[in-house]
């Protein structure tokens, strides 16, 4: 989740479809040149060429029955590329016989300072293992243990990369050739990914990037590491193989209900649009079996993995309650006996009760791109994901959906940068309108490096750069949503985004705190958000995890968390009642709901002020001498028909119980 996070200047183009975090050339610097864009290379192709003539069948070793690619080439009329921007940069490969891969190389360029994150990845885009560089030279070539060393399983593909912001490059250099080492082959080109580390598929000029691998065959290797790590915040969610296709199969997402829950009387407001909440999960089955319950509301985690009772006990002691897809080894068994509920994709496992909904895939608006061209059967990192360079998102979806089981469960995806900016209305409304029953979208304001100062992210929105990170912008993702949502006249329910870590690879990306999570979960139900999806993932910062808050990543925050989700889960009878529309403070950003006799009234800072002391008028009708200020053991006097408080920061917010 997510999220696709682009440089300053990224255009929304890639190599044969928009929507997803593009390339820059090779990467290299480019101007904009139409739809794909066209390079500016810069260094001086005859010298990298000169590197070429190592690819051959010969094996070049290490040490005794240890082959990498490139040992004893010489690199010294490499040239460092201009580039500065943050990128991911690979080697794909496979090998003929099993093994282990222990290490990671790469050549490093001048003037590159700072330690380096190394990740192997599964051919599907799977983060298998990873490690952080110590002890650096200056430059040339650099080897990064990895914690264990990887079993490699002959004839299957894998990707090794590191994270940087200056690299060295060669063109042509795979240019109809293929890098052997005894049983290892090079597969394609080198692979690029611009951001935080995540997947690298993107190729140019068949280049290489001098990324290399440290591998054993033969021996008692080690499991493959387990599938409890995952994807990037902008890479998909672990792509299987998709159902033959019928592309004429293209659900809707079920109408507005015609009765919503009872109010009780007293405010003479119009309300805000409605999609039904418990009501609206009982068309789907197994949902009903607890999303249809008054007192229940979807706190979920991201792509979490679940092998024994203890994790699904400690998610569940945090306030989980919902698992928004899974790892291939996690026990669906284990979740079910916990009460837990959990959207998966629909190829790992047997299926019960546990299982409310399909994920169809993740940011496929990104990936694939908003379209009707031909989809190839691939995700990223297996190849070309569209036949030609028409895109091809929505027949990604279409046949996906098309795949799935003839049952009536929730059907789930999960959006990005090109719904949020790039595309327009109607592309972007073609997503959430066509294949869904349950949307998302994932930006993620406090912490992404570069949402706040590229021209086609934030500012694209509105967002100025000094007022980016605020609470209030996940607000503005739900407003955007749902607006598109609102499009085709139905509606379904939107769930919000909110990371709670440090989910980019950029050591110096800020990191989120405990008071921003709050902020940004709390603005998001203000903005009529119907569930929250937590990414639980650090790729960066000074304590990296797949499991942020469950182990010692997260000690700083799972209290804070774990506090939001007890009151989320004591407002669920609340927040599954339809808001009245009222403007309370023109600088806040505030809802108004009704239940059981009482009123509630959640205010916080809005996009462009807000803190400090701020007075609230309430509407006609609602009546009370003081309201009580849930959660902080106060009550603050109503006079004249208004109440005032004050709002500390931006992410402060205040939840008002007033019962006439």
């Amino acid at each position: 989740m997510r999220n696709s996070q682009e440089s300053a200047e990224e255009i929304r183009s890639r190599s044969g479809h928009r929507g997803h975090r593009g390339h820059r050339g090779h990467p290299g610097r480019h101007v904009r040149g139409g739809r794909r864009g066209r390079l500016l290379f810069t260094t001086g192709a005859a010298l990298m060429l000169a590197a070429a003539t190592v690819v051959t069948a010969n094996a070049v070793t290490t040490q005794p029955e240890t082959y990498s690619f490139f040992t004893g080439t010489d690199v010294s009329k490499v040239a460092t590329d201009p580039d500065t921007v943050p990128v991911e940069l690979g080697l794909k490969f496979r090998s003929s016989r099993a093994g282990t891969l222990t290490a990671v190389r790469f050549l490093k360029a001048s003037g590159d300072r700072g330690a380096h994150r190394v990740t192997v990845w599964s051919g599907s885009g799977r983060r298998l293992a990873g490690a952080t560089s110590a002890g650096e030279s200056p430059a040339g070539w650099q080897q990064v243990a990895l914690a264990q060393p990887l079993r490699i399983d002959p004839g299957r593909d894998y990707t090794v990369s590191f994270q940087t912001t200056r690299y060295r490059a060669s063109e042509n250099y795979f240019a109809g050739r293929t890098a052997k080492a005894g049983p290892i082959s090079t597969v394609g080109a080198g692979v690029f990914a611009y951001g935080p580390t995540r997947h690298p598929t993107s190729s140019w000029k068949a280049s290489n990037y001098w990324v290399d691998v440290v591998f054993q065959p033969g021996g008692s290797a080690p499991p493959t590491a387990p599938a409890t790590t995952t994807r990037a915040p902008s890479s998909s969610p672990a792509p299987s193989p998709v159902p033959s296709p019928t592309p004429s199969v293209t659900p809707s997402s079920p109408s507005t209900p015609t009765t919503p829950p009872a109010q009780p009387v007293g405010l003479d407001l119009p309300r805000v649009p409605w999609e039904g909440g418990p009501e609206y999960y009982g068309r789907f089955a197994p949902a009903k079996a607890g999303f249809t319950d008054s007192g229940f509301f979807p706190v979920g985690v991201w792509f979490e993995s679940v092998l024994g009772d203890e994790d699904a006990a400690t998610d569940k002691a945090a306030g989980i309650n919902t698992y928004v897809e899974l790892t291939e080894n996690s026990d669906l068994a284990t979740v079910r006996k916990a009460g837990m509920h959990a959207l998966t994709s629909w190829e790992s496992g047997s299926r019960g009760d546990e299982s409310v909904g399909w994920v169809l895939t993740d940011e496929p608006d990104m990936w694939a791109g908003p379209g009707d061209g031909q989809w190839t059967g691939k995700f990223p990192g297996q190849g070309d994901v569209c036949a030609t360079k028409e895109p091809c998102g929505y027949d990604v979806l279409r046949r996906i959906s098309a795949g799935l089981p003839g049952d009536t469960r929730l059907r789930y995806v999960n959006y990005g940068k090109g719904v949020m900016f790039w595309e327009s209305d109607a592309e972007a409304a073609a997503f959430v309108n066509q294949f869904t029953s349950i949307v998302s979208n994932d930006i993620y304001w406090y912490t992404d490096p570069n949402v706040c100062g590229s021209p086609s992210e934030g500012p694209s929105a509105g967002v100025a750069r000094e007022k980016c990170r605020r609470a209030a912008n996940y607000g503005l993702t739900m407003d955007r949503m749902r607006e598109l949502d609102a499009a085709d006249g139905k509606r379904q329910p939107v769930y919000a985004f909110v990371e709670v870590g440090h989910p980019f690879g950029e050591a110096d990306a800020p990191t989120i705190t405990a008071e921003q999570i709050a902020g940004a979960t709390m603005n998001s139900l203000i903005h009529e958000a119907r569930g929250i999806i937590y990414f639980n993932h650090n790729f960066g910062g000074s304590c990296i995890s797949q499991h942020v808050l469950r182990d010692g990543c997260g000690k700083a925050v799972r209290p804070a968390v774990t506090e939001l989700n007890r009151r989320i889960a004591t407002l669920a009878p609340v927040l599954n009642t339809q808001s009245y529309a009222w403007n309370f403070n023109a600088g806040l950003d505030t809802m108004l709901k009704s239940h059981e006799g009482s009123h509630f009234v959640f205010a916080m800072p809005g996009r462009d002020g807000g803190t400090g002391s701020q007075t609230l008028t309430l509407p006609p009708g609602l009546t009370g001498t003081s309201a009580e200020v849930l959660f902080e053991n106060r009550s603050v006097p109503i006079s004249g028909g208004k109440l005032q408080d004050t709002f500390a920061k931006e992410s402060s917010y205040h939840i008002y119980k007033i019962t006439p």
